[in-house]
């Protein structure tokens, strides 16, 4: 999905301050560092002896992944053997985990309520990123669109990495209402990838884009774009946007596995709100330069996981009409905890 160093923020091509760390728990953060470097040799689970294969779209939301294992993290907590395999959208991921060809995988939270609502059998062991201001806005070409109000009718780009076009259309589509009311449920959305949308948006065959970064610093900085909507804001605001999930099965019959896992990705997301050292890991997975990591805005890596904010996820879908409402996903029984 969806780069500053850390401390103080630095102001953006927009005017706005980066938030490289979203997180106002710093202390908490803090504490599990302490935490961890007070634990000596001792493993969460114990040791694993088998290959844990991890599915992963590279990107912002999924760099604390790779900085466990760059970091040595998983193998400190007992998982000798981790594989991280890199897949090109969130329906081959999840895919590849439903096959068995993946244990974990870091998904969507639209394609894992949905996924569920179809066949209840995912587990979500970690949250993975959080929403914070500028991480999926709509944006539009300077002096074209100057209000959201001025989006109904129009064609606009999203993005079509996703198994089901979901929790971005429908924050989108909710925040819109402010605007446009009932007309914001009628949107002529047209799915594409982001740099499609980025190309869409340059020779002017769409009017706007919804896109996340880098593709926001990338329009920003090329093409002059300025945000029209901000996605994740007002009722949307910190909205749980990935998370880490396995088979019931597989979380049911590993459970060492599953407690090493959640306290290296743990470790990991703590180190990332903390350090900035996403933005070094980002040229690597991702593909952007150095300078485009730094100045991208990056949402928050939560170190523990909300029912509350997962289940207004669902609510958000089911009133889009992508999961029926009397048959949404019960949030707290998908939840692992840690130590359970």
């Amino acid at each position: 999905m969806r780069h500053d160093p850390v401390g103080a923020g630095q102001p953006t091509r927009s005017g706005r301050r980066l938030r490289a760390s979203r997180i106002a728990g710093s202390a908490a953060g803090l504490a599990l560092v302490l935490a961890a470097g007070c634990s000596g040799a001792s493993t969460a689970g114990g040791p694993v002896s088998g290959t844990v294969t991890i599915a992963a779209v590279p990107g912002i939301d999924t760099a604390p992944l790779y900085l466990a294992q760059k970091n040595g993290y998983f193998a400190a907590q007992g998982l000798s053997h981790v594989v991280i395999k890199s897949f090109a959208s969130q329906a081959a991921e999840l895919s590849a985990l439903q096959s068995g060809q993946a244990d974990i995988a870091a998904s969507d939270y639209g394609d894992i309520f949905h996924a569920q609502y179809q066949s209840p059998n995912l587990r979500i062991l970690a949250d993975s990123y959080d929403a914070a201001p500028g991480v999926l806005e709509i944006i539009a070409l300077p002096g074209t669109i100057t209000s959201p109000a001025q989006l109904q009718d129009l064609r606009i780009g999203v993005p079509n990495d996703q198994l089901v076009p979901g929790l971005e259309t429908a924050a989108a589509t909710q925040v819109l209402t402010n605007y446009l009311g009932n007309a914001a449920l009628s949107m002529n959305w047209v799915p594409m990838s982001q740099q499609q949308e980025i190309t869409a948006l340059q020779n002017k065959s769409l009017p706007a884009v919804l896109v996340s970064e880098p593709y926001i610093y990338e329009a920003e900085s090329q093409l002059g774009a300025v945000e029209v909507l901000d996605a994740y804001s007002g009722s949307t605001a910190g909205m749980p946007l990935t998370g880490y999930i396995g088979m019931n099965a597989w979380v049911t019959h590993n459970p060492n596995a599953v407690a090493d896992f959640q306290a290296a990705i743990s470790q990991a997301q703590t180190q990332a709100s903390m350090t900035g050292q996403v933005q070094q890991l980002l040229p690597k997975t991702t593909g952007v330069t150095m300078a485009d990591a730094d100045l991208s805005t990056i949402g928050s890596y939560p170190t523990s996981t909300s029912v509350t904010g997962l289940e207004r996820v669902v609510r958000l879908l089911a009133n889009d009409g992508l999961i029926p409402l009397n048959h949404a996903p019960s949030v707290p029984p998908m939840i692992v905890k840690p130590g359970s």
